[in-house]
């Protein structure tokens, strides 16, 4: 049986017959005449956990999932490219499939009582239907393609200025961030609202950027023992945080506040990277192979406890699982951090990982592998969002430092990707098909933040070369989405961020 994770707390959850992602879950469904019980869960995800516990240990709900489904169990962060197609709004995502992969219906979280109610009406209604879902299957499938809207043939400065207005509009003027409750970090926001300051010359939206960076290291959202941020805030004021730490969070807050102390001088957010930094390099960090953890579980027990306490308790699980993007996001951030504190030590932190990924994480066709459990190969090839977190960071180290051989991993990384990734009509799919092609992972799929992050290295890498088609390639990705970015809202600052650098040769 696979290594399936688990709530760490007693549970029955491993009686149930879990199967991998994979052709043979697929083919046993269709050989049974069986819906597909999908269940997305995530190692850090509390509710997870108390699925496990209660729903996935019920005696009636395991009998009924042995009797009437194929039960297939896939980790978020191992398999994104299957949770960006089936997830239903959270996690834990409850999905009830065909054996086809089509989606019959789900949910997040289902207690016991209504997951018993649930499975016995999904059986029974694809029992009496299921000849003619697939029917309506295949119908689906052959009507997958359609003519886009053609592009704009420019791109305009009125649209990030349109953007960036509309984000101020949603500011919180009193607690800072953007919105009402729940609260996450949005780092790539941030970001963009550093970029437009700069081109602009609009000082408010670096006050935007202390603001909500003070007011979440001030409050429930920053681990004032040990460090580092939490996941996001359950509160409008960042008092009550959901306690996972999440490496991508540590990453793009770290890039954000060495991006604002670059530009201003601030000793209080100079203080909590120091801190954030001293949390990732001594608890996510193993020096031993030079990776970054993917997270570390939540506990608001612990977590309330002062340091003295802290230390006769266990503390919360961290997941040793390696996720490429995720270390390549950390290595990119603290290069960053590094030049802003003027610390060599951090610089070379990050410069060490990248040669780890190089080293270590790239399979056959020059591209990373996504994840690897510890004493175990590397495994699940070929998604966009690990090559395209590795490129951004691969830059960095090269402006840092000044070092060739970054720029030369660069160019060669954007050969593979190029090869490998690349989309009819422009733009970049999020995987590159060399994992099969299960279910809704046969239709393709141009991420906006993927493809905007891939645009904005290849302005960066065309300013580096001297080489304009990386800045024609860029300039396509752009016009890919014009009409549509602003649809997308604060998800699409990245795309916003990469068009202002593009509509801005100056900028490096």
């Amino acid at each position: 049986m696979p290594d399936f994770r688990f709530s760490p707390r007693q549970n029955h959850a491993h009686e149930i017959p879990w199967r991998p992602w994979s052709s043979e879950a697929f083919a046993q469904a269709e050989r049974e005449h069986k819906p597909i019980l999908l269940a997305i869960s995530a190692v850090w995800c509390h509710w997870c956990h108390v699925m496990d516990e209660t729903t996935y240990s019920d005696p009636e709900v395991i009998d009924s999932i042995r009797k009437h489904f194929v039960p297939v169990r896939v980790d978020n962060d191992e398999r994104p490219d299957v949770n960006a197609r089936y997830n239903m709004g959270g996690w834990p995502s409850t999905v009830f499939l065909a054996p086809d992969g089509t989606t019959l219906t789900g949910a997040t979280y289902l207690p016991s009582e209504q997951m018993r109610s649930v499975l016995e009406e999904v059986a029974r209604w694809y029992d009496e239907h299921r000849e003619e879902v697939a029917r309506r299957a295949a119908e689906i499938h052959a009507a997958q393609r359609f003519s886009e809207a053609a592009p704009p043939e420019s791109l305009l400065p009125q649209s990030v200025e349109t953007f960036a207005q509309g984000i101020a509009q949603n500011f919180d003027e009193q607690y800072g961030g953007f919105g009402d409750a729940p609260k996450f970090p949005q780092p790539e926001l941030l970001e963009f609202l550093l970029l437009e300051s700069e081109m602009s010359g609009n000082e408010r939206y670096v006050s935007m950027v202390v603001k909500t960076l003070l007011a979440m290291a001030r409050g429930g959202m920053y681990d004032h023992v040990e460090g580092g941020f939490f996941r996001y805030s359950t509160t409008r004021d960042w008092s009550i945080p959901h306690f996972e730490k999440m490496a991508e969070d540590q990453a793009g807050l770290i890039r954000v506040l060495a991006l604002l102390l670059a530009r201003v001088h601030h000793e209080e957010l100079r203080a909590t990277l120091h801190s954030t930094i001293g949390y990732v390099t001594k608890v996510l960090r193993d020096p031993a192979t030079e990776f970054f953890a993917g997270s570390q579980d939540a506990d608001e027990a612990y977590y309330a406890l002062p340091l003295d306490q802290r230390r006769a308790r266990e503390a919360p699980y961290v997941d040793r699982t390696l996720y490429a993007d995720r270390n390549a996001a950390l290595a990119g951030a603290l290069v960053r951090a590094g030049a802003t504190l003027d610390d060599d030590a951090i610089v070379a932190i990050g410069t060490q990982t990248l040669d780890a990924l190089d080293e270590r994480l790239r399979d056959g066709d020059e591209l990373l592998y996504h994840v690897q459990r510890p004493g175990e190969e590397p495994s699940v090839r070929g998604l966009l969002a690990d090559q395209v977190s590795y490129l951004r960071a691969l830059l960095d180290a090269r402006d840092v430092t000044g070092e060739a051989r970054f720029l030369d991993r660069a160019v060669a990384l954007f050969d593979a990707i190029e090869r490998r990734f690349s989309a009819e009509g422009d733009g970049f799919y999020d995987h590159a098909g060399i994992e099969e092609r299960l279910g809704r992972l046969a239709l393709t799929d141009r991420p906006i933040t993927d493809n905007a992050l891939l645009a904005e290295s290849l302005i960066r890498l065309s300013t580096a070369r001297g080489d304009e088609r990386y800045r024609a390639i860029a300039q396509r990705i752009l016009l890919l989405y014009a009409k549509t970015f602003a649809h997308a809202g604060a998800f699409a600052a990245a795309y916003a961020r990469a068009l202002r650098r593009f509509l801005s040769p100056s900028l490096v």
